[in-house]
């Protein structure tokens, strides 16, 4: 099997020119075989990660979060990401980023978190393409919401603001880093913000502007990208080798 028949499998899905202009989705790393023995799926590329392809025997990670970001004129020293860079290439593994692809996509990753919460009469927001809005079946407490979406989404501790309406209908949702987009959204119709990332001065605009915000942690609404992305290449390609890797965490503990 050879990296571009994978990679335009899962295009036909989460096609490159769906990602945001400042995302840099696709080919990081061309593997040293044109031959792919197997593709582990990760969320992050991190050091691990590579160590892990290689004891599993497989050439290509395709994550979710692309290793390079933005261009660089050197690699150097033990620093992240050139240490992976390094890494990988010593180990002639290939490295590939399904990123705001798939979190816009139909059938993507925010597509995948309201089926997840069970929502309905889900609307994609025009001008911000990953958001999704929906209901929930029947009004829920805030409260009780929460303890929803943690079971839901499989955390144990979320960050919320809670100014807001004291039940919930409507949700609208975004993977990863959109708490920012709480300032851009307000004339939609929602009840509660589920996102990550939510800062400081973001959260203290919430709590004036009357916002209910979870931050339910940019890694655990996005961990769900590689289940995703296994289940489209095992419907093309059932006998190849697709693991998933365990390697990816939280890149902070809680004390």
């Amino acid at each position: 099997m050879d990296i571009n028949s994978i990679v335009s499998a899962l295009q036909v899905y989460f096609p490159l020119s769906l990602q945001e202009g400042w995302d840099n989705s696709g080919l990081q790393i061309s593997p040293q075989s044109s031959s792919i023995k197997g593709a582990l799926l990760s969320l992050d590329v991190g050091l691990d990660t590579i160590e892990e392809a290689r004891e599993l025997g497989c050439n290509l990670i395709i994550a979710h979060h692309p290793l390079l970001f933005s261009s660089t004129k050197k690699i150097y020293g033990n620093f992240y990401p050139y240490n992976v860079v390094q890494e990988a290439i010593r180990n002639g593994i290939g490295v590939y980023a399904f990123h705001t692809n798939l979190d816009i996509a139909k059938n993507g990753l925010n597509d995948y978190l309201c089926t997840l919460l069970d929502l309905s009469n889900v609307t994609i927001v025009e001008k911000h393409p990953p958001l999704r809005i929906g209901e929930m079946k029947s009004e829920m407490t805030i409260d009780k919401f929460i303890d929803y979406v943690k079971d839901k989404l499989q955390v144990d501790n979320v960050k919320c603001t809670l100014y807001g309406s004291k039940t919930v209908k409507k949700v609208a949702i975004c993977s990863g880093s959109c708490a920012k987009m709480a300032y851009e959204i307000l004339d939609e119709v929602f009840d509660v913000f589920i996102t990550g990332d939510l800062k400081h001065h973001d959260a203290f605009f919430a709590k004036e502007t009357g916002l209910n915000i979870i931050d339910a942690t940019h890694f655990h609404t996005e961990k769900f990208a590689k289940y995703i992305m296994r289940d489209v290449l095992k419907k093309s390609f059932p006998d190849m080798k697709i693991l998933i890797s365990n390697k990816d965490k939280l890149p902070w503990i809680y004390k």
